[in-house]
């Protein structure tokens, strides 16, 4: 669409100059005014395209905040890569041994948390993972292992997990592995681990409140992980993900 229509180009300078000439002088030629940007493209800005979450893509699971653009899930984490392979064959044994009863799913990041899951914008990355690493800095490594099973649920009730926790002689170590995590987690406004903490790595989950359930098959649960050797979980690196971003600190 043209927003000014020009003459014709065929057009004499003489034809132009006799047409003005009819003009008085007192009254000035009219100008038309160009349409503004408001005019053509309208005043309401378009909100974004909101994100529906859908339980049915990922198992059942309800998130626990709202997916937004620019909303990066994150969390501190130790993997558990040591013990991987045993705690596979624990996994397997359980979810057949309680078919019947409870629907489980394995756990697919096995690892040993040390923050709640966290939302960061997208700017705060690159700026949060500086602030951890300048805190892990002094931190000192350490030989642990895992030892014992205990039901947790999540704070909306909406999963029940099976977690095998860390060995009762390691938390102390752990403990001031946390201190400076959490000095972090409060200086950018988020919440600190769990008061008092229980360090653990999740291994089974299911949908919805089974507390009453998986409690009393604990025992028999309990039984299988006794099958496997010493589960092992040496403490060298400390791990930030941030949705599909992933930064490792070595420890001292």
């Amino acid at each position: 669409m043209a927003l000014v229509d020009y003459g014709d180009s065929s057009s004499s300078t003489s034809e132009a100059e006799d047409l003005s000439s009819n003009i008085p002088a007192t009254v000035p030629l009219k100008r038309f005014a160009l349409p503004t940007a408001e005019a053509l493209l309208g005043s309401k800005k378009h909100k974004p395209e909101e994100v529906v979450d859908d339980p049915a893509q990922h198992g059942g699971r309800i998130r626990s905040f709202k997916h937004e653009r620019g909303n990066w899930a994150t969390y501190i984490y130790v993997p558990a890569g040591a013990c991987a392979e045993q705690l596979e064959d624990f996994q397997a044994e359980a979810i057949a041994k309680l078919a019947p009863q409870v629907e489980l799913t394995a756990n697919e990041s096995l690892h040993l948390s040390l923050s709640r899951t966290v939302v960061l914008q997208h700017h705060q990355i690159d700026e949060f993972s500086r602030s951890l690493k300048t805190a892990l800095h002094s931190c000192t490594g350490f030989s642990a292992s895992l030892n014992g099973l205990r039901i947790y649920t999540n704070d909306e009730s909406t999963r029940t997990f099976v977690a095998v926790q860390l060995d009762a002689a390691f938390r102390d170590k752990a403990s001031m592995l946390l201190n400076p995590i959490d000095s972090v987690m409060l200086e950018y406004r988020l919440p600190p681990f769990y008061d008092p903490p229980s360090f653990h790595v999740s291994l089974l989950w299911c949908v919805g409140d089974q507390t009453k359930v998986l409690t009393e098959k604990l025992e028999e649960l309990q039984e299988l992980l006794a099958d496997q050797d010493t589960l092992p979980l040496p403490v060298t690196d400390v791990h930030l993900k941030c949705g599909n971003r992933d930064f490792s600190y070595i420890l001292k």
